[in-house]
Parts: C-alpha cells; sequence; structure tokens
C-alpha cells in the first residue's frame, strides 16, 4: 500500500527544497506560496497556512496536500515509486491530468483502460499488474510528452519547460 508521508516528502523536494515552510514569491506575478501552496490557486488555504508559526506550518501544508491531492486509490497502490509520481503530477498540474497520463502509461505497457482521468478498481488493478519499474519509466515519458504538449500549444510557458522536465525525469 502506498504512503502518504513518502508520496509527500517526494513532492516537498519539488514544492520546498529546504524544508523552510516559507512564504516566497510564486507564479502568477504578485503570488505567493508556501510548500507549494499558492496564494492565487489557494487563497484560503494559503491565509491558513501563512497565519501559522514556523513549527505548525508543515502539519498544516501536509493536512492540505493529503485533502486536496491524495485519495483512497493512491493507498491501494502497491508501489510508492508510482504513486509519488502519480501524486506529484496532480500537485504540480493539478487532478486530471495525471490519472490521464497514468492510464495512458498503463495502456502503453499492455492495458486497456479507457482513459478517463477517473482512478477506480480498474485503474489500481492494471498498475498493480505491472513491473513497477516499468511503468515508472512509462509515466515519465508520458508526463515529458504532457509538458512539451503544453509548450507547444501556449509558448509562453517555455520558461518553465526545464523545471518540469527536470521533476517530470526523476
Amino acid at each position: 500500500m502506498a504512503n502518504f508521508s513518502t508520496c509527500l516528502a517526494w513532492t516537498l523536494t519539488f514544492e520546498d527544497p529546504l524544508h523552510k515552510y516559507a512564504t516566497t514569491p510564486d507564479a502568477p506575478p504578485g503570488s505567493y506560496a508556501i510548500a507549494g501552496v499558492n496564494s492565487s490557486a489557494w487563497p484560503k488555504d494559503f491565509a491558513t497556512i501563512n497565519a501559522l508559526g514556523p513549527d505548525y506550518r508543515p502539519a498544516a501544508v501536509a493536512q492540505f496536500y493529503q485533502e486536496e491531492f491524495w485519495n483512497q486509490w493512491f493507498e491501494q497502490l502497491t508501489s510508492d515509486d508510482v504513486a509519488k509520481r502519480v501524486f506529484d503530477e496532480g500537485v504540480n498540474d493539478g487532478t486530471g491530468p495525471d490519472v490521464k497520463i497514468f492510464q495512458r502509461a498503463i495502456n502503453s505497457l499492455r492495458g486497456t483502460l479507457v482513459v478517463d482521468g477517473q482512478l477506480g478498481p480498474a485503474t489500481m488493478a492494471a498498475a498493480n499488474n505491472l513491473p513497477s519499474d516499468a511503468l515508472v519509466a512509462a509515466f515519465k515519458a508520458g508526463r515529458v510528452a504532457h509538458y512539451q504538449a503544453i509548450v507547444a500549444a501556449n509558448p509562453a510557458d517555455e520558461k518553465y519547460l526545464t523545471g518540469w522536465l527536470a521533476r517530470a525525469n526523476m
């Protein structure tokens, strides 16, 4: 069973590499973030965490990620290496694209899933019946292709591509 704490630690290596839980400038201009909790995307959550003292922020950040991005399906994955990458893609790019990339990765190996962006028993069973190293490699490739497609559709996002690709290839 995938472990939330393991997956969160993985994501925080990108969202807050120094684990300072400090308020830092973020995109879009004029926004701020604390360990990736962005003031524009999550204004109430950001304000709540920002009002806390430094010792209380890690627990509040963990609670935020667990409530907004983790779900019972992730816990059913047998590989933390798979779960942490799918979870991280959801945090970085939003839920929905992460699951579609995951389902396409499964299908590229030998799945027959409907790519609907919904986690469920069929997706979990298919994922858990594949070698995790092969699924991780397929998911990484799908993530890279997804980010390249974003930039192809919106060239202004090219400034993010190097970071996105580094994150996808970890």
